[in-house]
């Protein structure tokens, strides 16, 4: 299927953030170089615009990064080395973050390549150059449900927050990052705008997991205690669940902390998510017996 050098190839629901492109092959020993270009129609090159242009380059054994506008090429991105040499197998993966990509190649980081023109614009993968192609996936799930989760996102909570009342966040975080937050806030203004009832802080820096409150302009006392049992680079699925006298919060499937209301939950009214943090989805689960065993599922 993949046989065609030039071909242009159809992404199946676009590019979003958390999505990945994996593409095996192999380059002759003759090789000169070759080109991946995520761009914004089928044409081959000039005929679209390309957002990502990812071109190692043999000969003159160098890795160069560009984007193609309007007939004009931007400002390339080069690195002096080669992850790879002329006839050697490769599997790159081309990962979508919101603010940039990041390419892997053969299971190591190799360069990220930010932004110049919308990934949502991107409709095409071109494959061109002295490389046969074995195999190409689209991984990395489904699209965001909701096209606002743009960090920093703020949402309302549907009838606001109460004891029994759950609410699910699940993302990932770049790799290299140092932080990322979420906020149970009483207001849909950003930091330091609102009273924020229940600040949850993964510092991947610190390896810590820091929660707090702030109000009338005041952090509180900050609880650090416990590890921080997610890394820079992972995916998460978060459950927040409002019980009478705390919130109980789970990290992938598993109890992670708790934390004790010093605002009452009847104030909060939005979540806002902020930080080194890409978000898939977040649900809010309607009324639950606040009794009721924790439910992780």
């Amino acid at each position: 299927m993949w046989s065609k050098i030039p071909g242009a190839y159809e992404i199946p629901s676009g590019i979003y953030p958390g999505r990945i492109i994996r593409v095996k092959g192999a380059t002759p020993s003759c090789a000169k170089s070759f080109a991946i270009n995520l761009q914004c129609g089928p044409k081959l090159y000039p005929g679209d615009d390309i957002a990502f242009h990812f071109n190692p380059r043999f000969t003159q054994k160098c890795l160069v990064r560009n984007h193609y506008d309007s007939d004009t090429w931007g400002v390339e991105e080069i690195t002096k080395s080669l992850p790879i040499e002329a006839g050697d197998p490769f599997e790159v993966l081309i990962y979508c973050y919101y603010n940039f990509f990041k390419v892997d190649i053969n299971g190591k980081f190799v360069c990220e390549f930010k932004h110049r023109i919308s990934y949502r614009k991107i409709t095409h993968i071109v494959l061109d150059g002295d490389i046969t192609v074995e195999e190409m996936e689209f991984g990395g799930g489904n699209p965001p449900h909701d096209s606002n989760l743009i960090i920093p996102c703020v949402l309302s909570i549907p009838k606001g927050m109460h004891p029994g009342r759950r609410i699910r966040v699940r993302g990932a975080t770049p790799v290299g990052v140092k932080r990322f937050s979420i906020n149970l806030q009483c207001g849909p203004k950003l930091y330091p705008e609102e009273d924020i009832a229940f600040h949850f802080n993964p510092r991947f820096d610190s390896k810590t997991l820091v929660r707090n409150h702030f109000a009338g302009a005041k952090w509180g006392d900050a609880e650090t205690e416990g590890n921080l049992p997610l890394g820079s680079g992972d995916s998460f699925e978060v459950f927040f669940h409002c019980y009478e006298h705390s919130y109980k919060v789970s990290l992938n499937g598993k109890h992670l902390c708790n934390f004790y209301h010093r605002i009452s939950v009847e104030k909060i009214t939005h979540i806002m998510v902020d930080g080194d943090v890409m978000v898939f989805q977040i649900d809010f689960d309607p009324y639950e017996d606040p009794c009721a065993p924790l439910k992780l599922g």
